[in-house]
């Protein structure tokens, strides 16, 4: 063989590899490649499951909005006919029973409880939100942690208790016969 030959036939065998290492590696992904697919896809699938939960819980919040102005004008209405607020300084609490944690609770029948069933005021269908009512012809006694100032007449104040999580601290929602927009605390848990 001719030096020339040996030239050519040693260059032809390197290029064939060459073309042999490139055509192989395109032909599978390496191990950081499918590191960084992983990650990329953990980070989308925490931000789809997170922002999940949010309307989630959003639409169960709409509930407690939807049925605390709904009792505001039942209230209202209570009130134009008799002159005082349905419920006594104690809480009226219905549903009974534990939070909604899983599934939604039937209001069930409210004959057993005067306060709600005066009121006439009823969702209209399971809820996610244990609701309770108290009221007083008595300003004085108004709680002063949630009337500022106190009320000169009679009273009433409604809340909407929620525990999605089953942490133990409670969603809020709360209404007044001295504030009209929904008071909200620990939001979603």
């Amino acid at each position: 063989m001719r030096p020339l030959e040996c030239k050519q036939l040693a260059g032809s065998t390197q290029k064939r590899r060459r073309a042999s290492t490139v055509h192989h590696s395109q032909l599978g992904m390496t191990l950081i490649e499918m590191m960084v697919v992983v990650v990329i896809l953990s980070i989308l699938t925490t931000l789809g499951i997170t922002g999940y939960k949010k309307l989630v819980y959003q639409a169960r919040n709409a509930e407690a909005y939807q049925f605390l102005g709904s009792v505001r004008a039942a209230q209202n209405t209570y009130y134009q006919a008799f002159g005082q607020y349905a419920g006594n300084q104690e809480w009226a609490e219905w549903p009974q029973g534990p939070f909604a944690f899983e599934s939604r609770v039937d209001w069930g029948e409210i004959a057993q409880d005067h306060v709600w069933q005066s009121l006439g005021a009823r969702p209209e269908g399971p809820v996610w939100f244990k609701y309770r009512i108290r009221a007083s012809i008595d300003p004085s006694q108004a709680p002063a942690a949630v009337f500022r100032p106190r009320p000169v007449g009679p009273w009433f104040q409604v809340q909407a208790r929620g525990d999605f999580n089953g942490d133990g601290t409670t969603s809020l929602f709360e209404i007044t016969s001295a504030r009209a927009e929904v008071f909200a605390e620990n939001m979603n848990e």
